[in-house]
Order: structure tokens, then sequence, then C-alpha cells
């Protein structure tokens, strides 16, 4: 595998090793944008892969046979074109009958891998995240058969410091002994985990904190990650910093509470489960879900993200 191919697209840090970090004090001139996707995506997934863009995300009650996710593509973030399905549905029990969501992929090997959670017969505790591969980034990418994680679990994020070397962060569902817990584990090859979780705050227990991405930015790694109520406007997205991928993960704060980067503001409602990717201009952007006024979905935003002198990431919303 060349090594620029997966600087290019893995889900973290080394992307500020192919292009240049954005300098503190550096301030967003974009407000956010929704996507045209012409259809609600939510936990939306956007990455920079040559010469566009590709997004994938949560797609519930489509109306198309078996298009469990779509993958989208964009020469310039701006017009989207729908590529169609790019996983083919996994064989195991209850997979017909099963729901699908959060998607993510990467790149490892000279392989493309896509992380995703599916259950059995849309059985709360039998939620696990799950992973299939392709040769090509538009997929079709095939299940490995096999449950990527053990125990109840959402939201799979994978982050490779190097090919190597790699994370899954994830929340553990109803059934895990760490229910709404973001949970990590280790990486023993791009389809088979350590099976050592462990928590990402140790000393916590939240109501419940999903959607976890990571990135590395000016040396130290930026946990985002989504709490409240993903049905309304208690949804939003904070972040965490650590020197050290396995922690510990010291929350960012402001004026004495939470530092919240992306919440419910006029236009946004529910704001969250965001990714981060490089934009048009080389930095930082993130992307995110949030329901339109009508509340009829969640469909996909976009904005260039800033850092403060403080190093805190901000969005102009």
């Amino acid at each position: 595998m060349q090594r620029r191919a997966f600087l290019a697209l893995a889900g973290g840090s080394i992307l500020t090793a192919a292009l240049p970090a954005q300098p503190p004090g550096r301030r967003a001139k974009q407000t956010p944008y929704r996507l045209a996707t012409g259809c609600p995506v939510a936990d939306p997934f956007c990455v920079r892969w040559k010469d566009g863009w590709y997004l994938v995300g949560t797609q519930h009650a489509r109306g198309i046979e078996d298009r469990l996710f779509s993958l989208f593509f964009s020469p310039d973030l701006r017009a989207w074109q729908d590529l169609g399905p790019v996983l083919t549905r996994p064989q195991y029990e209850g997979s017909g009958k099963a729901n699908y969501w959060a998607p993510e992929f990467a790149e490892n090997r000279g392989r493309f891998y896509f992380y995703y959670t599916a259950d059995s017969f849309g059985d709360p505790e039998r939620r696990f995240v799950r992973v299939a591969r392709a040769d090509r980034v538009t997929g079709p990418y095939v299940d490995s058969g096999e449950r990527l994680v053990e125990k109840p679990s959402i939201d799979g994020h994978p982050h490779f410091v190097t090919p190597e070397e790699g994370r899954l962060f994830y929340c553990g569902n109803e059934g895990n002994p760490h229910a709404g817990q973001l949970l990590v584990d280790r990486f023993v090859s791009a389809t088979k985990l350590e099976d050592r979780p462990r928590k990402v705050f140790p000393d916590e227990i939240v109501e419940w904190e999903e959607g976890p991405f990571v990135i590395e930015q000016m040396g130290s790694y930026y946990l985002f990650s989504s709490m409240g109520n993903w049905r309304d406007d208690t949804y939003h997205v904070r972040v965490a910093r650590s020197s050290n991928i396995d922690g510990p993960w010291q929350r960012l704060r402001q004026d004495g509470a939470p530092y919240k980067l992306l919440r419910t503001v006029e236009g946004q409602w529910g704001p969250g489960h965001n990714s981060v990717f490089h934009g048009p201009d080389g930095a930082w952007w993130v992307c995110y879900h949030a329901w339109d006024r009508e509340r009829t979905g969640r469909y996909p935003w976009a904005a260039p993200l800033s850092w403060d002198s403080r190093g805190y990431p901000v969005v102009q919303q």
C-alpha cells in the first residue's frame, strides 16, 4: 500500500502529515451550509479522497430494496451524486430485519474497510459494530462474517495512527456493562480487536455519549462526541483533548461549563454525530447532521473548523 493513499483517507491524526496544519487563531470565514444530497443522511461521515469528497451515513426508510447505505460523491462539496448502495447485506440471523447505521470507512494495507452498526431483528441488545471489506473506496463492501465488537455496541470510529497501530472508539449499547459510555479497544488487524475494551473517561458515568471521532491537531488529539437526546434540541457536540491516543482525555470547558462545539441554533435543530475532514482549502472541516425545521429528517451539514488561541476548535454556526 502506498503511504500517501493511507494518509489521505484514514480517519485520524495522520492526515496532518500530508496537509498543512491550521495555525492557532485562524477563524472560519464561511458559515455552515446543508449538503445537497436530496435526502436525509444522519451520522454523516465525509472524507476527502483523490478527486473529491465521499459521504455516507445512516439512511432509514429510503424505500429502496437492500439500500442499506448510499455513497455520495462531490467534486466540490456543493454538487452531490448518489453512487448507489455501498454495502452488500450481511448474512446472519436477523440481518434481513435489522437496522443499519453510523458507517465509516478507512484504507489499510491496500484494502478498504467499512465500519458500521447493525442489529438482529431490531433488538437493541443485539446491536454490534461490524466491519466489511472491499478492494476500492466505492465498494461494494462485503461483511467479514463476524461482529467486530463482542458486546453490544454502536457508532464505531476507527482511528489508525499508522497502518499497524489503530484504535476503535465506540459507544456501549443496551446490554453492555458500560451502556452509554465511550469505550476504546486496540486493533490487532483492520478486522479484529484485542477484545480488551476500556472506558475513554474511566472516572465518569454519563447518561449517554455517542458518535466519537478523533483527529490530531498541533500535537494533540481531539475527541469529538455527541450528548443529549438525538430526537430534540438537547443534542450537541462536545470536545476532549489528550497528548496521547490512549489518554487521559480532558474535556474542554468554557466559563465553568462543558464546551459545546455545536448546539441548536436557528435552522439547525439538534446538531451532532460529526466527522472531521479536510476541505477545499486543506484545512479541517466538520460534517454533522441536524434536523430540518419540519423535523422530516436529519440532514448533513458542513462548515470550516478553525482554532482559537486556547487550541479549541471553533465553528461559526
